[in-house]
Formats: C-alpha cells, sequence, structure tokens
C-alpha cells in the first residue's frame, strides 16, 4: 500500500489527516469565537488537504492523491461542524466540558442523526464543492512530476 511505480500513498493519508484535524480545529475556534461560522474556511481546509498531500508525497501526484485530498477535506469540514455543535453545546450545559462532550456516544449519535440540518442551506454546499475542487486542483498544479507522464515517457523508445 505504501508504495507502488513510485506512488506514495501512506504518508499522503497521513498528511490529509493531519491537515483535516488542524482545518476542522480552526473551523471550529473561529465559530466560536465569532458565533459565526465562516464558509470560506472550508475553501481553505481544502487548499490545506490538497497541499499537505503533495507535501507528504514528494510533490509525485497521481489520482489517487487528489482522491485522498478530496476526502480529508470532506472529513475536515465534517470535524469543524462538529466540533462547533460541541462547542456551543458546552456553552448550554455549563458544568460539562467541551472535551467531555466531544467523545460523548449521545453527542456524536445526535449529530450524524442531525447532520443533513448542518448542511441544508445552498451555502453550505457552495462553500463544500468549493472545498473539493480546492484539494483536488491543488495537488495537480503544486506536482513536481505528473506520473502519468513519466509513464507515458517511459513507454517511448529512447532519443539519440
Amino acid at each position: 500500500m505504501e508504495e507502488k511505480q513510485g506512488i506514495r500513498i501512506g504518508l499522503p493519508i497521513i498528511g490529509g489527516l493531519i491537515a483535516a484535524i488542524v482545518g476542522g480545529a480552526v473551523w471550529a475556534a473561529i465559530a466560536a469565537s465569532t458565533e459565526y461560522e465562516v464558509g470560506l474556511i472550508a475553501i481553505l481546509i481544502g487548499a490545506l488537504t490538497g497541499y499537505a498531500v503533495v507535501l507528504f508525497s514528494n510533490k509525485r501526484i497521481a489520482t489517487v492523491h487528489k482522491i485522498i485530498a478530496v476526502i480529508f477535506a470532506l472529513l475536515g469540514i465534517l470535524l469543524g461542524k462538529y466540533l462547533t455543535v460541541v462547542y456551543f453545546t458546552s456553552q448550554l450545559f455549563g458544568d460539562i466540558g467541551m472535551m467531555e462532550l466531544a467523545f460523548d456516544v449521545e453527542i456524536i449519535r445526535e449529530f450524524f442523526a442531525t447532520i443533513t440540518d448542518y448542511f441544508s442551506e445552498p451555502i453550505d454546499l457552495l462553500f463544500i464543492v468549493l472545498a473539493i475542487l480546492s484539494a483536488w486542483r491543488i495537488p495537480a498544479r503544486m506536482a513536481k512530476t505528473s506520473l502519468t507522464s513519466t509513464v507515458s515517457s517511459s513507454d517511448q523508445a529512447p532519443r539519440a
């Protein structure tokens, strides 16, 4: 799984995961401090996961890397929404800490039961699409070597 024909998968997954966690935490921190969700953060999460995947793949990008970036961008957005819900729920119940609520099974279950409520506005969908586009396009733009061009050039006869 780690490396096949020069494609690194393991490290880009770790990079995408780190970016998703950082992006989700930043989303929640901004929402908590402003008491408003800033949709542009979703685009930044997409960009951050795309950049992390590129960085951890040593700039050798294949389609699988773009898919990894998109998946982790979506997970980062989901985490940001979840942590925002946890923060505001902890504010309602002042005697329960945010960390305690974050791992509470009932909160997690309720969040996923009502998840469509958190993504029901058209503007939410717009920012999610823009995050996906960022996560998909950044690896392609930052790639040092496109693996498809490397493979196709190795199939040709050497030039004298």
